[in-house]
C-alpha cells in the first residue's frame, strides 16, 4: 500500500523507491489547528507543507485590516510561501489553516539541495512548479472570464462541502465578493 507521501509524489512524477525514501526522510508529520498560521506576512518561510487533510488559505491583509484570500489549498497540494522561499525574502502573504489540517512539512532549502544531487527530484521539482503555474493561471482566467456565481459553482465543484467546512467570509473573500453578495448568490441556487 502506498504511503501518503508516495501518493503525493506520484501526482507529479513516477519516482524510484530510493528517491521516495529520500523524500520521506525530508518530511515529518505535522498538525495545525483551525486558524493556526503556517507563515505570517514578513516572516521568512523555510518549510513547505503537504496537506493530507484540511484546508489552508493564503491571504493578504491591507493596512485597514481587510483580508483578501488569494488561494485555497486542499488535500494533495503543497503550500507554504514558495515564492518567498525562492526569492529568499519575507512572505507577502499569510498562510493559515481554516480547518484542522494534517500533513507533512519539510525544508524547502534541503529539497533544493537534493535536487542538485538527484535528477529524479529535479524532475519532480519542475513538475510541481509547472503545476503551481498552471493553477495560478487558471485562477486568473476564472476571475477574468467567470461571474461571481460561476466562480462559486466552480469552487463548490472543487470542494463539494465548502460551505460546511470554512467560514462564509473566507469563501466570499476568495471569490472577491462581499459576504452579502455570496448570500444573494446562494439564494438564487
Amino acid at each position: 500500500m502506498k504511503s501518503d507521501i508516495e501518493h503525493f509524489l506520484y501526482q507529479f512524477a513516477d519516482l524510484p523507491s530510493n528517491i521516495i525514501s529520500i523524500f520521506e526522510n525530508l518530511v515529518s508529520y505535522s498538525e495545525l489547528n483551525p486558524l493556526d498560521f503556517l507563515i505570517k506576512t514578513n516572516e521568512y518561510p523555510t518549510d513547505f507543507f503537504i496537506i493530507k487533510t484540511g484546508i489552508v488559505r493564503s491571504f493578504l491583509q491591507t493596512e485597514n485590516g481587510k483580508e483578501a484570500t488569494r488561494a485555497l489549498f486542499t488535500p494533495g497540494q503543497a503550500t507554504g510561501g514558495a515564492s518567498a522561499m525562492m526569492k529568499n525574502c519575507p512572505s507577502e502573504l499569510n498562510y493559515q489553516a481554516l480547518t484542522k489540517v494534517t500533513g507533512y512539512k519539510g525544508s524547502f532549502f534541503k529539497l533544493k539541495e537534493l535536487t542538485l544531487r538527484h535528477h529524479e527530484l529535479s524532475i519532480f521539482y519542475i513538475k510541481i512548479l509547472e503545476d503551481a503555474y498552471l493553477k495560478a493561471e487558471n485562477i486568473i482566467l476564472d476571475i477574468s472570464m467567470h461571474t461571481a456565481k460561476e466562480r462559486y459553482l466552480i469552487l463548490r465543484k472543487r470542494i463539494p462541502d465548502i460551505d460546511n467546512l470554512i467560514a462564509q467570509k473566507h469563501i466570499a473573500s476568495y471569490l472577491n465578493i462581499s459576504p452579502v453578495q455570496l448570500s444573494r448568490i446562494k439564494k438564487t441556487l
